[in-house]
């Protein structure tokens, strides 16, 4: 097979190491409109059942990642100087800088051709391929192009969110809420190798007006951001990588999922909000999905429907989940008004994947407190 992917990032890498596996003659080449250590994140994190994932389907890049991950097994939640710990809950952090060059380096071993800086606008310019995959992220050409069929629904959320790094470790995957006099702010922060740690920062439009970031240059974004969190970044400084810009999360879903020999992945294809850190897991297991289509058949439309088939409700699943945790952070003022264990508990059941029962058996102490907060409230 030719096979074309229009974006390097973690679901047309992956795409493509299983591919070239499956097939060593088929002809694979990835475009990349930026470079290879061009990143404009800092870290990711996977659960255990992904690591399985990737450990089933190509054990040297599994290997390459595991060794580079730093790994915890708590949820911390921290509340006007208080912090509820929640165990139980194994997740690893990796820099998303490492894991793309851990499948760049895969890639090229195995032969996929790899053309950085090289931004496709017109799908009609490429050379023919049995199969084009749309790999290119939120803001997809491909699906763009092919809009009329791919019948895409981008809603733009409510909150403001920017993604900064610091060298305070966070041992833990912890949501710190603070609060000054422009409003309330939310932080999701994980450390991903022995030095840095991933800072995303939210807040709702009211309060992200009322803070003048608008008008701030970077240096005066991270300074302010450093004396809301002061006392979570114990003397750290928050880090930009030059590149300080605020997003509104865009909830992206399609109702088609393919068009003739072209089918979208990732990102372009449907995201999921990162307050259930889902979106990079979400990726690479669209990739392992499709591929295994492939295992069943060559034909590339049967492959394709049954891609569809198959992995549409998973994906709707995981949908509506991250936005019921989506939610939550858009009704942060509400929520900053509780105390802490019963928000802890609320956000660890705010996706209504975990429930009273399954964190009872990852952390009985928890649920021992959250109880006792019950009876002494009589709730």
């Amino acid at each position: 097979m030719r096979i074309t992917i229009i974006g390097g990032g973690p679901s047309g890498l992956y795409f493509a190491i299983l591919m070239k596996k499956l097939d060593p003659g088929n002809e694979i080449s990835v475009y990349e409109r930026d470079g290879p250590d061009d990143t404009f994140g800092w870290g990711i994190v996977f659960s255990d059942q992904t690591f399985s994932y990737l450990q089933d389907n190509d054990f040297e890049t599994y290997k390459e990642i595991i060794g580079s991950c730093a790994t915890w097994d708590n949820v911390d939640v921290a509340l006007r100087g208080q912090r509820v710990t929640i165990r139980g809950n194994k997740f690893s952090g990796i820099g998303r800088l490492k894991f793309l060059n851990i499948l760049h380096a895969r890639c090229r071993s195995l032969g996929v051709e790899l053309r950085f800086h090289d931004n496709v606008t017109d799908l009609d310019l490429l050379e023919p391929s049995d199969l084009v995959v749309g790999a290119d992220g939120v803001n997809s050409t491909v699906r763009r192009l092919n809009a009329e069929f791919f019948k895409p629904s981008l809603d733009t959320r409510l909150n403001k969110y920017i993604w900064l790094g610091t060298h305070k470790l966070f041992d833990a995957l912890t949501l710190t809420f603070r609060e000054n006099e422009a409003g309330q702010f939310a932080a999701h922060s994980y450390k991903f190798n022995d030095t840095t740690s991933t800072f995303i920062v939210e807040c709702g439009e009211d309060t992200w007006d009322r803070a003048g970031f608008a008008y701030k240059s970077d240096p005066e974004t991270c300074r302010y951001l450093e004396e809301v969190f002061a006392e979570d970044l114990a003397g750290e400084e928050m880090l930009s990588n030059n590149f300080v810009r605020w997003f509104n999360f865009t909830l992206v879903k399609n109702t088609r999922w393919r068009h003739k020999n072209v089918v979208l992945l990732g990102d372009a294809l449907h995201t999921a909000h990162f307050s259930i850190g889902s979106g990079t897991k979400l990726a690479v297991e669209d990739s392992i999905a499709l591929a295994t289509c492939f295992h069943k058949t060559e034909v590339v439309d049967e492959a394709l429907a049954e891609f569809e088939r198959l992995r549409k409700p998973v994906i709707e699943q995981y949908q509506n989940a991250a936005h019921a945790s989506l939610l939550l952070f858009e009704e942060m003022k509400e929520n900053m008004d509780m105390e802490p264990i019963p928000l802890a508990y609320k956000l660890m059941t705010r996706s209504k994947r975990i429930d009273y029962e399954k964190l009872k058996r990852r952390d009985p102490q928890f649920i021992e407190a959250y109880e006792g907060w019950r009876e002494h409230h009589r709730v």
